[in-house]
């Protein structure tokens, strides 16, 4: 029975070669039972056929590795249009996209900053916010989301 870290690795190799990206994984238990959830992402989107595809590709990879003896339930989906940015990966995906972006200051206090994203490099952002681009260092950002937009 392999650890999750170990289970992360295998399924993250197998979404690979399908042309999937490991969003998040979490397990975790509910009730009586544990839950596995994993989250995958494509260039484009992911459709629910993705979805299914990747759970019977994944759920056929945990049997053989014998992952759990327990009972659980594996769940696969998308992070959704409202996914939170936290990794410089996350904010380069969304270039070019409005953003909101939760920023702290001292004291404790933070403050919201919406803009275009422009740059995205490891160590900041650059947002374009209408009046004038701002650049934020990752220290500095507590939560980020894309901006939906229905019209």
């Amino acid at each position: 029975m392999p650890s999750i870290d170990k289970a992360k690795e295998l399924i993250e190799r197998k979404l690979n070669t399908m042309g999937f990206e490991l969003y998040e994984l979490k397990f975790f238990r509910a009730g009586p039972r544990s839950i596995l959830r994993i989250f995958i992402d494509k260039p484009g989107g992911v459709t629910i056929d993705d979805c299914e595809s990747a759970s019977n590709e994944i759920s056929m990879l945990l049997d053989v590795e014998e992952f759990s003896k327990a009972p659980y339930t594996l769940e696969v989906s998308s992070p959704g249009l409202d996914r939170p940015l936290t990794s410089p990966r996350d904010f380069r995906r969304a270039l070019d996209r409005k953003v909101t972006v939760r920023i702290a200051e001292e004291e404790n206090k933070s403050k919201t900053v919406r803009g275009k994203l422009e740059v995205v490099t490891d160590e900041h952002i650059s947002l374009d916010t209408g009046k004038k681009t701002v650049d934020i260092p990752f220290s500095r950002i507590l939560s980020g989301r894309v901006e939906v937009s229905f019209s």
